[in-house]
């Protein structure tokens, strides 16, 4: 693959740069009650993927990209359509940092650390402390930096080969001296949600996942929200939870996993536009989408752009190899539409009282926000400032009410910038909700048996109704192997006070960890309802060192 050097003269690449910040004027970084605040600020990650070197003709892993011009060129669109970060995978050059620090956007800043690699071996370990050393010599003079991440994607099989202490002890290493040399500035790894479910995100400074919305694994049976929610409930809820990609494959066929490639651009924009509600649903404080540009090179060709779905996650396409500004695709523009006026609270499946809390992050177009229901207005404010809002509107709800609630976000002169809807249970008692729970033979060890076994037990479904199949997933952590899964369809018999249905599958030998799931969708009026509930469980105590502390 051809070595593609973009080369600029030192003063007109410098030039219009902004120096690093001084101490007076230093950005102040803080995680607190489980957010990020900037400058005193409760701050929502309103990021996007980027690579520099990802274009026709292009590998950010082998060329070395200095193309000042076309980084600035980016940089602005991404800031002028209303993010606030970017996120990267691997280490941006000085050049290229000064060229974020003067763009006004945050970043997440990756350092490449190949997850393929033996965690153990020293010189692995030494190198990756030298990369480290070497790349937050220059990246702590800027306060553009807002967290690093130095680990993308490890899968359960390989950190099982290299063992789990030795993963536990570089993360800890390469943390400890970015703790050190940028104190303050919060360090965590991303991880695959379906793979990395059960490492101890606490062990960083905050819980940063890539998690796509194919139907499968957990997704499947927990709903998107729900499994990213539950990601975070195994840690306790004790930091941040910032999801670091999603998104869908636009190529011509599919990959063979659901949504994973074949999407229309329309199932594109809407896909985008669902999981985006449903990070904040979740109650993620951070949606960084994969991607802004199109990858040529994953499909192992970079001047092809191929029917690989790695290929065709961006939100701007390029029409040949000569193309090096591209296209914007539609979900490019309702993204824009979409984040200039963030619900945080109240969220889709909440139930809430007489008192309805309001939370938002408003971009700075926004003058005014009404909220409706039952087509009057519950509540309206004028808005005085970008950024973070809380307020609450009192309501007594008739009963239980399965209330539509619609949010209206207008600029200045009056004009509808953004509508959205959100379906709440409103009720003054509290309500008693259907339960759905799992019972998994063997419960300890996967060791003790050769089969899996889940009971699966639907009750108290009172004036609730089925409103999907059921549906049932054993994730064996192996590779990105889906696992055995399947629907099953439910009829309720309304004189049943439970609905109790088997399924058992064999445990793969090279199975490590295993986390069988099942879920339902249930309705009260429009209120629609994800029950769920899975388990964990391992083999042994291989993964002590690392896993998450409630198993």
């Amino acid at each position: 693959m051809r070595k593609i050097v973009y080369i600029c003269i030192g003063i007109v690449m410098l030039a219009g740069c902004t120096v690093p910040s001084d101490d007076s004027t230093r950005t102040n970084v803080e995680i607190k009650d489980n957010w990020y605040y900037i400058n005193g600020e409760k701050f929502f990650i309103k990021g996007i993927g980027y690579e520099i070197g990802a274009r026709p003709g292009q590998n950010p892993y082998e060329d070395t990209i200095v193309d000042i011009a076309r980084m600035r060129y980016d940089l602005k669109i991404i800031k002028d359509a209303g993010y606030n970060t970017i996120r990267t995978w691997s280490q941006l050059s000085e050049y290229q940092l000064q060229v974020v620090q003067e763009s006004g956007l945050k970043i997440i800043f990756g350092i490449w650390i190949d997850p393929h690699g033996d965690f153990g071996d020293s010189l692995l370990i030494e190198s990756s402390q030298e990369l480290v050393e070497k790349v937050v010599a220059y990246s702590k003079k800027y306060d553009c930096v807002i967290s690093y991440l130095i680990l993308n994607e490890p899968l359960t099989e390989h950190i099982h080969e290299c063992g789990a202490p030795a993963l536990g002890n570089l993360l800890t290493n390469l943390k400890g001296i970015l703790d050190i040399e940028h104190p303050g500035i919060p360090v965590s790894i991303s991880g695959s949600a379906p793979n990395a479910d059960f490492i101890d995100m606490t062990r960083m400074d905050y819980n940063a996942q890539n998690c796509y919305d194919y139907g499968s694994y957990q997704n499947g049976t927990m709903g998107f929200a729900g499994f990213l929610k539950w990601c975070n409930e195994l840690n306790g809820n004790k930091n941040p939870l910032v999801i670091t990609e999603f998104g869908y494959s636009v190529s011509d066929m599919g990959g063979g996993n659901y949504g994973y490639g074949g999407n229309t651009l329309e199932q594109q924009k809407n896909g985008v536009i669902k999981n985006y509600r449903e990070i904040l649903d979740a109650g993620a404080t951070g949606a960084c989408p994969f991607y802004y540009a199109d990858g040529w090179w994953k499909g192992g060709n970079d001047s092809i752009h191929n029917n690989a779905p790695e290929e065709w996650f961006g939100f701007f396409g390029y029409s040949d190899l000569n193309d090096t500004i591209g296209t914007p695709r539609p979900a490019w523009f309702a993204l824009i539409d979409y984040m200039k006026g963030l619900v945080i609270f109240p969220k889709n499946q909440g139930v809430y009282g007489e008192v309805i809390p309001l939370e938002f992050f408003l971009d700075k177009e926004v003058g005014k926000i009404e909220v409706k229901l039952n087509d009057s207005v519950l509540y309206s404010k004028q808005v005085i400032k970008e950024g973070y809002l809380a307020d609450s509107v009192r309501y007594e709800p008739k009963g239980i009410e399965d209330a539509e609630l619609v949010f209206e976000f207008f600029d200045r002169s009056g004009k509808v910038l953004k509508s959205e809807t959100i379906i709440t249970l409103l009720s003054k008692k509290p309500v008693e909700l259907p339960k759905l729970l799992i019972d998994v033979d063997p419960t300890d060890d996967l060791n003790n048996a050769k089969v899996i076994k889940m009971k699966i037990i639907l009750s108290d479904m009172g004036n609730f109704k089925i409103a999907s199949d059921l549906r049932y997933n054993f994730n064996f952590h192996i590779g990105w192997e889906i696992g055995p899964e399947g629907n099953i369809k439910v009829s309720a018999n309304e004189n049943a006070k439970e609905i109790t249905l088997m399924q058992s599958v064999g445990i793969p030998d090279n199975s490590w960890v295993a986390v069988p799931s099942a879920g339902i969708t249930v309705k009260y009026g429009k209120y629609l309802l994800r029950l769920h509930d899975q388990d964990m469980i391992f083999r042994g105590n291989w993964a002590d060192e690392i896993m998450v502390k409630q198993w």
